[in-house]
């Protein structure tokens, strides 16, 4: 008899049936839901570390290469392999996606999307307008709520004016959805130059399924693209697992996919592969959850320590000697990348650049740098509660907040990590 409290739903049941018969292997796991957390994968005996639990072969594996030459030859060059598949599932023939069909079915809903990913939250909660979307709006036209979602993600500040950087830089785990906005932008412009009449509810939600379900693929013989994002494929099963922060094992070759269990499981637990090490503000924006216990988790310090470093010079220096930005802050502290930044405040600049390149100490003051980074730590500590009181009145004031109350509790589990994260960093330092 089938558990009720386990059990994925007869969609599911008739995908893993397709998958299965389509050359899919999965040892001693299935798709299982788990209360209180949607759907993942479920050992069905014990898993010892090390152990195979799926394997995809390339024959179901979906790619550029099995989508028509046609179809692919529309699209202006540089159009991105996300933004081609997405449009494919949107606009393809009802014959070419009809093998699809039973996987698609398994697939999150746009409503799921809606209710985890703060790119498509009401702008009261800091999501982005959008032709779909609708926002109930403060007297004015404006939101009346402060700035809710964490600087790393929409890379604004309520308490604290943010500096301004003079350069540019990779900052991979900051300003994350004024990103995730930019490549949606582009991939609906490159789209509607190859297709006008294409939907744009349908292609922002097969492009964030893309976005949250797809692996790292290079075909046999092929190099690697010179853009990451764009060596993308979706694997019908394997993309049940769920994320936490664990190793991973996962291969691929010619012949498919292997993935392998990277700790011991019991009959009845949750199976996990790991995305990468990621900090908990990019699993909520990419894909709509945050961990309890995430070892890669990190905040980031650049717009504060901008403003207390806010003269052209000393940046310049910073840009020169390969220290601008992306000054990482972690539970046990911060980077060097900061403790430099911290002795340009105060040290000359002629002092500052030979104790990077030279290891003088001449001008360096040990006690000064603590003080100046554990101001900056404070700061984001500062802002961190001034962001939870402002959650918890709205969720009993204001309208949208009693609406949304899933997406606040996420803010404000979200803001309580941060601040632990703060709180840890001071204790540390004063060690």
């Amino acid at each position: 008899m089938v558990n009720p409290d386990w059990w994925p739903g007869e969609d599911h049941e008739a995908f893993t049936i397709w998958a299965m018969e389509n050359g899919v292997e999965a040892f001693g796991v299935t798709p299982a839901r788990f209360p209180g957390r949607g759907l993942g994968m479920m050992a069905t005996r014990e898993i010892k570390k090390g152990e195979a639990v799926v394997q995809v072969p390339a024959s179901v594996i979906l790619t550029m290469e099995k989508l028509p030459s046609l179809f692919k030859d529309q699209f202006r060059e540089g159009t991105a392999v996300q933004t081609i598949l997405a449009a494919y599932f949107t606009c393809g023939s009802e014959e070419e996606l009809e093998p699809y069909a039973l996987w698609r079915k398994a697939w999150p809903t746009r409503q799921d999307f809606e209710d985890s990913l703060p790119l498509l939250w009401p702008r009261e909660l800091g999501g982005l307008s959008w032709p779909d979307s609708e926002t109930v709006a403060g007297e004015n036209g404006q939101p009346d709520l402060p700035q809710l979602l964490p600087p790393c993600i929409s890379g604004n500040w309520s308490t604290t004016q943010k500096g301004v950087g003079f350069k540019e830089y990779e900052c991979e785990h900051q300003k994350l959805l004024p990103a995730q906005q930019m490549r949606l932008s582009k991939a609906w412009a490159d789209v509607t130059a190859a297709i006008p009449e294409i939907d744009w509810k349908s292609f922002s939600y097969h492009w964030l399924i893309l976005n949250t379900r797809s692996f790292y693929w290079v075909a046999a013989g092929q190099e690697p693209p010179e853009d990451r994002n764009d060596a993308m494929a979706m694997l019908p099963f394997a993309d049940y697992f769920n994320h936490a922060d664990i190793e991973c094992d996962v291969k691929f070759d010619e012949d498919g996919y292997t993935l392998r269990a990277t700790e011991d499981y019991n009959e009845g637990d949750e199976v996990y592969m790991s995305y990468g090490g990621h900090p908990n503000d990019l699993l909520l924006a990419e894909y709509g959850f945050v961990l309890e216990k995430n070892d890669s988790d990190s905040l980031y310090l650049d717009d504060i320590i901008f403003r207390d470093l806010n003269s052209r010079d000393k940046q310049e220096e910073l840009w020169l000697n390969q220290y601008y930005g992306n000054y990482q802050l972690i539970s046990q502290g911060v980077c060097y990348r900061t403790e430099v930044a911290a002795a340009l405040v105060y040290m000359s600049e002629e002092d500052w650049r030979n104790h990077v390149l030279e290891g003088s100490t001449k001008g360096l003051d040990e006690a000064k740098s603590e003080t100046i980074i554990k101001g900056w730590i404070r700061t984001y500590a500062a802002e961190a509660d001034a962001a939870m009181v402002s959650i918890r009145e709205a969720m009993q004031s204001h309208a949208v907040m009693r609406a949304h109350r899933q997406k606040a509790e996420t803010l404000l589990r979200r803001w309580s990590q941060i601040k632990s994260i703060c709180e840890s960093a001071l204790v540390a330092i004063d060690l």
